[in-house]
C-alpha cells in the first residue's frame, strides 16, 4: 500500500504496559501489525529509541510566540509536532462574542479541522466560571441558554470539552444538556461545596480542570478546633467518576500533591496537561506579548510569569514533551504510567481511538531517543516531524 510505513527496531511500549523490541507497520492511518521483521517501502529507523503513543494535550492556549487569538491551528500543529504531540485541544478563554469569532475563524481556516489531523475539537474554558484565574472579569457571564446556543453554533459540532463552575445557578442542568451531546464537562475555577460538586458529577461532569490550581477553599467555621474538615479536593480525590487534570511542572502543583493524587486516582484517572500560553517552549528570557505586556520565562517548570503583576502565574511554560519527561524524572513514574498520564488517559476521556499502540488503534506515534528528545512524530500514519540528522 502506498501509505504504509514501518517503524523498525525500536523499543515499543505496548498496550499491556510491556516494552518489546518489535516493529510497527502503519497503514490506512491505523496500526496494522506489530511484530519482528516487518518491512514497507517507507521506513523509520528507531534503533536505540523509545516508540510510544503520541502525546495528547487536553488544555493549551499558546506556545512559543503563537496564541490562539492571533495564530492559525496550522502554526500550533507544527510546534506541537516538534514536541511529540499528536493530539491537542485548542482552549479558548475570552468573552463570548470574541470566542464566537475565534471559533468561526479557526473552523474556516482549517476547513472544519480537516486540514489539521492533530485537532479533534475545541475546548471552552470560559465564560461560565465563578472566578477568572489569570483572565479578566469581562470573560465571564452567567449561564445563559442564548449564549450556550451561540457558542455551540460557533463551534460547529467541534466543542469537545466545556469548563464551568458547579456552584453557578443552572450548572447541573447545563452539564446534563452538554453531556447528552457528548461534550465532556469539567469542573473549573470554583469554590464549590462538596454537595454542589456531587450534583455536578451526578449530572454528568467527568473532568476537573487543572486540579488544585483554581480551587478556592470557602471559609469554614468548625465548632471543633483541631478537627480536619473535609473539602472539595478530598471529595474529588475519591470520586472515581472524574478524571483530574494536573499541570505537571511541579510549580502549579507541589510534587507531594501530585503523588497524593496518583495514589488516590492512579494514572488511569489523572491527565497531565500543559495549560501552556504564549512564551511556553521559549528559551529563558523576558518577552513582550500583545495581551499581557511583558512575560518572564525561566525554563519549562517555572511557569509563564508577569513581572509587572508581582510575578503572577499566567499559565505554564510546558510543552507536551516536558510533561512526559517530568512524569518520569520529577514524579518518579515508569514509562508505562507516564504514557498513560500523557496519552492514554486523556485519549480515553475524549473517546478517541488513540493513546496506546495496538493493532487497530490510530497510527499516532512518537519516537524518542535515549535522552527523551523527539526524533520523529507521526499522526494518522504520516510523519509530521522528523529531527534533523
Amino acid at each position: 500500500m502506498a501509505d504504509e510505513l514501518v517503524i523498525r527496531n525500536g523499543s515499543v511500549l505496548l498496550a499491556d504496559g510491556s516494552i518489546r523490541r518489535v516493529d510497527l507497520r502503519l497503514a490506512g492511518g491505523r496500526v496494522a501489525e506489530i511484530g519482528p521483521g516487518l518491512r514497507a517501502r517507507a521506513e523509520v529507523e528507531a534503533a536505540g529509541a523509545h516508540v510510544l503513543p503520541g502525546l495528547v494535550d487536553l488544555h493549551l492556549h499558546g506556545l512559543c510566540r503563537e496564541s490562539l487569538e492571533e495564530s492559525t491551528l496550522a502554526d500550533f500543529a507544527r510546534l506541537e509536532a516538534e514536541r511529540g504531540c499528536t493530539t491537542f485541544l485548542p482552549t479558548f478563554f475570552a468573552p463570548p462574542a470574541v470566542m464566537v469569532q475565534q471559533l468561526q475563524r479557526h473552523r474556516r481556516e482549517s476547513q472544519e479541522l480537516q486540514l489539521i489531523p492533530q485537532v479533534p475539537g475545541f475546548r471552552l474554558e470560559s465564560p461560565y466560571l465563578a472566578q477568572t484565574g489569570a483572565g479578566v472579569s469581562e470573560d465571564l457571564v452567567p449561564i445563559s441558554p442564548e449564549i450556550t446556543s451561540q457558542l455551540l453554533a460557533a463551534g460547529g459540532g467541534h466543542v469537545r470539552i466545556w469548563d464551568l463552575s458547579p456552584e453557578l445557578p443552572g450548572a447541573p442542568g447545563l452539564i446534563r444538556e452538554l453531556s447528552a451531546q457528548g461534550i465532556v464537562c469539567s469542573l473549573a475555577h470554583t469554590q464549590a461545596t462538596i454537595e454542589q460538586a456531587r450534583a455536578a458529577v451526578a449530572a454528568g461532569a467527568r473532568l476537573v480542570t487543572h486540579f488544585y490550581d483554581t480551587f478556592v477553599l470557602p471559609e469554614i467555621t468548625d465548632p471543633d478546633p483541631g478537627v480536619y474538615p473535609a473539602g472539595l479536593t478530598d471529595y474529588l480525590l475519591v470520586e472515581d467518576r472524574v478524571t483530574c487534570e494536573i499541570i505537571g511542572d511541579g510549580t502549579h502543583v507541589h510534587p507531594l500533591l501530585v503523588e497524593v493524587t496518583l495514589r488516590c486516582k492512579t494514572a488511569d484517572r489523572v491527565a497531565f496537561v500543559t495549560d501552556s500560553n504564549y512564551g511556553a517552549g521559549l528559551p529563558p528570557g523576558r518577552y513582550s506579548t500583545p495581551k499581557w505586556g511583558d512575560i518572564l520565562v525561566d525554563g519549562p517548570n517555572a511557569g509563564v510569569r508577569l513581572p509587572d503583576r508581582e510575578m503572577e502565574l499566567a499559565g505554564s511554560a510546558l510543552a507536551p514533551i516536558d510533561n512526559f519527561r517530568n512524569a518520569l524524572r520529577l514524579f518518579g513514574q515508569d514509562l508505562a504510567a507516564a504514557s498513560r498520564l500523557c496519552a492514554r488517559t486523556p485519549a480515553r476521556l475524549l473517546g478517541l481511538n488513540k493513546g496506546e499502540l495496538a493493532v487497530g488503534r490510530d497510527a499516532d506515534v512518537v519516537v524518542l531517543d535515549a535522552n527523551l528528545q523527539v526524533r520523529c512524530t507521526i499522526a494518522a500514519g504520516q510523519v509530521i516531524y522528523q529531527a534533523s540528522g
